[in-house]
Formats: C-alpha cells, sequence, structure tokens
C-alpha cells in the first residue's frame, strides 16, 4: 500500500501564496509567423486559439512567399527572422543547401498525411516541413461548348479548329512563355525536365528532357497551334478569364487558387464548365501529368523557440479540425475534407502528377524554359528554341555551381543587351565584371525607353538585390531619355547598386561604394525598426545624394529623443555629435510631431538635423 501524506488545506494555500509571491514574473513566449495575406488572417484566429490552449502568444507578420524565404536567409542569422513561415515546398532545396531550417520528424503523426505531401517535402532523404495544402492543374472546359471532354492534345487540336470554323475566336489557349501550365503538355508528349538515374530516388541535372523526342514534340503541337492561329499571343490569367467568360475560349489550364474565379467566370457568361484530366498523346500516353506542388509549415534553423514551434505544428496544427480550417486546396492531412466541389475534381486531375523537383538547379529552368516558350508563341522554330532553353538552363546550372562570384543584371533592359530574353539571372551577356575591392560593373548601350533591374547572384534568383540593396528588394526604375551607354555598378560589400542615370554621383564617387548609412538611436522605433539603437535597420537609412552627403526625412512625435549616424550595419563605424567617429549621441527635442531632416557629410563626419542645424564640427 501506497502512503499518502496529507497537508491540511490552509497550509497547502499557505505554501503556494509564498511560492507565488517570490516567484518572478515570466515573460510571455511568442511565436512569431511569417504568412502570406491568403493564409496570415486565417493564422492570427488560429493563434488567439493556440495562446489559450498552450500559452503561449502567437505573432504573424504578413510576407510574400518568395520573400520570406529570401528574407530568412537575410534576417535569420541576424536573429531578426520568424520562428515558423509558410513555405511552397520548390523552394525546400535553397532552404536547406543555407542550412535556414531544421528536419521535422513526424514519428507515429505521419500516418495522419497524405503519402505525396510527405514526398513533397522530403529532401535528401528527411522531411523538413508538415504539409497542409496540396495542388496541382487541370483542364478547365466550357461544356456548352465542348461537351466531352478530350482525351488527347490531337483531340484539342481538332476541337479548336471546329470551333474556329464555327466561328469562335480559339478552342483551347494557353498562358504565353508559363512552363508551369503548359508542362502537362509535355508530360504528355514524353517530355521531362530532369531525368532519374535510380528510377526517380535521384534528378540528374545533366539530363534535361526539354529537347528530347517527347519535349519536341510537344514545342513542335504548341507551334503549329500558333503558327494555324488557334492560340493567341501575350495571354495570362486575366486575358484567359475574360476569353473564358465571353465563350470565345472554350478550353484553358489552370489550379485550384482560382477555384471560384472558374465558377464566377462560367455564371457570368451563363454557361456550365467542367475540371477535367490533362488530356494524353496518341500512342504515347493516356493523360498529361502536371507538376504537383504544396505548402507546409518550416522551422527556422535561427529560432529560439524551436520547442514551441514543435508544440504548435505537432500538438495544434496537425489536427484535424485545425488541418480542415487551414486547408483551402487539396488535403494534405488525411480526413480532410474541402467543402468546395471543385476540389474533388481537381484531386482527380492529379491522380498522375510529377512533383516539382525541390533541388536547387529547377530555380535555373524556369527563365531559359518560359523565354523560349514565348519564342515559339512568336513563331520562332521550336527545336532550335528548345535547343536553346536546354542550353541556356545548362549554363545557368553551371554559374550557380561556379566558385567564382556570378553577378548578373537581370531586367527588362536584358533583351537589348543581347539576351534571349528578360528577367533571367542565367544570361551572361549582361554578367558584371569585377572591378576590384568587391565593385562590379557594366556598361551597355540601351535606346530610349523605360526599363527595371535588379542584381542577381549565381545565376539564380536566391540572391537578389534591389532599390536600396534590399534583398528580394524592388525592381529599379531606369528611365532613358534618348539612346545612350549606361553604366551600372554593383558593391558586394555594402549591396550599394547604383547606375549612371538615377544616381550618376554615386558611381563616380566610387563605383557603387556608396555606404549604407543609418540613423541610430531612440527615434528608430518611431520609423518602424522593431527596437531602438539597431545599426542594421535599413528603415532609418539615409540616402546617399552625391558628393559625400546621405540624406532622409523622417516624421516624428513630440518626444525628447538621442541619435547618431552608424554604417555598414554594425557600431565599428560611427558618428555623433561634433564630427566625432564614435563621440556622443546627439539630442533631439521635438514639441510637436515634426518632419525632419537627418544628414551625414561623410567627407568631415558632420552628422546634422533640420532642428538643431549643426553647420560645423
Amino acid at each position: 500500500m501506497k502512503r499518502i501524506k496529507l497537508l491540511s488545506l490552509s497550509l497547502v494555500l499557505v505554501i503556494v501564496s509564498i511560492l507565488v509571491s517570490l516567484a518572478p514574473v515570466a515573460a510571455q513566449d511568442t511565436l512569431l509567423i511569417w504568412a502570406d495575406a491568403e493564409r496570415a488572417p486565417l493564422l492570427l484566429e488560429l493563434g488567439a486559439d493556440f495562446e489559450a490552449q498552450f500559452g503561449v502568444k502567437v505573432e504573424v507578420q504578413e510576407m510574400g512567399l518568395g520573400d520570406a524565404r529570401d528574407q530568412l536567409l537575410v534576417a535569420g542569422p541576424v536573429g531578426e527572422g520568424p520562428d515558423l513561415m509558410i513555405v511552397a515546398h520548390d523552394t525546400l532545396g535553397q532552404l536547406v543547401v543555407n542550412s535556414a531550417i531544421v528536419p521535422i520528424e513526424l514519428g507515429e503523426l505521419e500516418a495522419n498525411f497524405v503519402p505525396l505531401g510527405i514526398e513533397l517535402f522530403t529532401y535528401d532523404g528527411q522531411l523538413w516541413a508538415l504539409p497542409y495544402n496540396l495542388e496541382n492543374v487541370a483542364l478547365i472546359r466550357n461544356v456548352d461548348l465542348v461537351p466531352e471532354a478530350p482525351t488527347t492534345w490531337q483531340e484539342v487540336r481538332a476541337i479548336s479548329e471546329q470551333l474556329v470554323a464555327d466561328g469562335k475566336l480559339y478552342g483551347f489557349v494557353a498562358h504565353t512563355g508559363n512552363p508551369y501550365h503548359v508542362f502537362p503538355i509535355f508530360s504528355a508528349f514524353g517530355g521531362y525536365v530532369f531525368g532519374s538515374d535510380d528510377g526517380g530516388l535521384t534528378l540528374n541535372v545533366q539530363d534535361i528532357g526539354l529537347n528530347s523526342e517527347g519535349g519536341l514534340a510537344a514545342a513542335t503541337w504548341l507551334s503549329e497551334m500558333y503558327l494555324a492561329d488557334l492560340m493567341p499571343q501575350n495571354i495570362g490569367d486575366n486575358e484567359v478569364f475574360d476569353l473564358f467568360e465571353t465563350g470565345d475560349a472554350a478550353m484553358f489550364i489552370t489550379g485550384p487558387w482560382f477555384s471560384q474565379r472558374i465558377a464566377e467566370t462560367a455564371e457570368a457568361g451563363g454557361f456550365t464548365y467542367a475540371i477535367d484530366p490533362l488530356p494524353g498523346a496518341e500512342g504515347i500516353s493516356e493523360v498529361g501529368a502536371p507538376f504537383k506542388g504544396g505548402q507546409g509549415f518550416v522551422i527556422s534553423a535561427f529560432s529560439d523557440q524551436k520547442l514551441n514551434a514543435e508544440t504548435f505544428l505537432f500538438d495544434f496544427v496537425a489536427t484535424l479540425d485545425v488541418m480542415q480550417r487551414l486547408t483551402s486546396r487539396l488535403p494534405a492531412f488525411v480526413g480532410v475534407v474541402n467543402p468546395d466541389p471543385n476540389m474533388a475534381f481537381f484531386e482527380a486531375a492529379g491522380a498522375v502528377t510529377v512533383p516539382m523537383p525541390t533541388i536547387p538547379e529547377m530555380g535555373s529552368v524556369w527563365a531559359g524554359w518560359g523565354n523560349n516558350l514565348t519564342l515559339i508563341s512568336q513563331d520562332a522554330d521550336p527545336v532550335e528554341s528548345m535547343n536553346n532553353a536546354v542550353q541556356q538552363i545548362q549554363d545557368a546550372i553551371a554559374l550557380r555551381a561556379s566558385t567564382s562570384k556570378v553577378v548578373v543584371i537581370a531586367g527588362n533592359l536584358q533583351d537589348e543587351a543581347g539576351c534571349p530574353g528578360e528577367w533571367d539571372p542565367g544570361c551572361t551577356v549582361t554578367q558584371m565584371v569585377d572591378s576590384g575591392n568587391g565593385i562590379y560593373t557594366f556598361a551597355v548601350t540601351l535606346p530610349a525607353g523605360e526599363y527595371e533591374y535588379k542584381i542577381a547572384l549565381g545565376g539564380g534568383w536566391d540572391e537578389n538585390y534591389g532599390a536600396n540593396g534590399e534583398p528580394g528588394g524592388a525592381n529599379i526604375l531606369l528611365s532613358v531619355p534618348e539612346e545612350m551607354e549606361v553604366m551600372f555598378s554593383y558593391n558586394d560589400e555594402t549591396k550599394a547598386i547604383a547606375d549612371s542615370i538615377n544616381n550618376p554621383d554615386a558611381l563616380e564617387a566610387g563605383m557603387g561604394m556608396s555606404d549604407v548609412v543609418v540613423v541610430a538611436g531612440t527615434v528608430q522605433s518611431k520609423v518602424g525598426c522593431p527596437g531602438d539603437w539597431d545599426p542594421a535597420c535599413t528603415l532609418s537609412q539615409l540616402t546617399f545624394v552625391g558628393d559625400g552627403i546621405y540624406e532622409a526625412t523622417f516624421t516624428l512625435p513630440a518626444g525628447e529623443y538621442e541619435y547618431k549616424v552608424a554604417l555598414n550595419g554594425g557600431w565599428d563605424v560611427n558618428f555623433g555629435a561634433a564630427c566625432a567617429a564614435g563621440g556622443d549621441n546627439i539630442a533631439l527635442s521635438l514639441a510637436e510631431e515634426t518632419a525632419v531632416t537627418f544628414t551625414f557629410d561623410q567627407n568631415i563626419g558632420l552628422v546634422s538635423d533640420s532642428v538643431n542645424q549643426q553647420t560645423d564640427c
């Protein structure tokens, strides 16, 4: 028999009271999740439920899937990234090779997930994400115009010819230059992206099947449709849906993310629609296999909340109730039923799929393939185009594998410089020259026009810099008034980007060697920085305006402030009062909300503001 010692209730209460009074008040643990606009609102709701159950607060920061991937690689190592974030499965390779996420061990929970979901998020033999959404494209059909689903792409052409003869504009329309949407045509004819030496376990990036016999057959089918005016050029999502609504296009390819739009378009057009499997090719395949993709949660390798992150995923998200609420496309969790009736048809269309490769080299495929698909729509030879596409992909993969620094100007100016297309980080025609000291330069003669560009490294988009040198930042606008030579420069140390039109002074001052100058102090939290005295927060960065002068204006509420300037993301070089390196903080007193202009003269180290109006040292 066990002996149990009982304390009187009053004594227990006294002890508990003493312990509570002596215990320090612990700060509440907080999980930060990065999610895109589609998922952030729901995650906020779920976060409140998680906090109620587990006592851990959840904050959600809205960020696009691509931006989140890029920003984690930059913000994570300095402790400013998320604990969890949602990613598309094809970004796994880049995150894994950069040691940005940690593997996930589901244990017995794995049985609750659809096997394909586990497969999608497995890289190099390990699971890296908790899957929750799956997706693939399907053939969308106007049943009034095409009563029976076509089973081959040859039949699609025959239907198109008949509809055009009957006075319709098009039978089938394809997204122009969009490899993802037309891949089921390539797979139907036997084309592929990367071959495999071991039954699919390992992809061979040297075996690119876009110009294989099947790949060329698919490209030829597309070319012949364009040449016969059976498909239009310059078609994107909006044009596709416009043509579908008016009955001028009977069939097209899209995915479950447009389920509601499909239904609304058909209702507006007054016709019945169907969602079908992708056609095959006569004598080759019964169906075309689309790419299979999905989204899942990953845990940042830089998080100090990994245990709480695992609790959120394993004990909260990986439950039928939460997965039912989260799933907006095809379920990755056993037992979840999407109430949207279209989802069952998309799922049926994905009975045969090809998992989109997660290896980093896949990032080198899209530009070359897409650009040459666009050329085919413009009546270029399909065989030559696919051969060119494969060569460009091989070059881009070689750049990615190169041990030397590869810096490319990527944008809509590339075709003017001699690249086969635009926005191609793998085109070496616009590769910048290493001029020493971390500075890269490039010069090209451009005709008059409006351009946009950014800097891409390593032959892909994994690392790129835009406006203000921001990782994954906005495109840099370039207005060329007349044909002229334009000089570009990039500083790999500071990430400063300059060109001879937007900022010629920066170019002349040192070929892009302008420093990153930040106002650091108690003003920073008022302009959007997460905290004060943070030399790495670029929300309080000054802009280089030429002749060694940096300047920016910020609106601050009334209050007492202190500040100085810090260079290049740290405190190694900073200037305070009286032009002194490492000098005293500068006091700033505002009686009311004021727009304050801060200035730094790097020539003499003078830090000034429009209130104090410092003029000399």
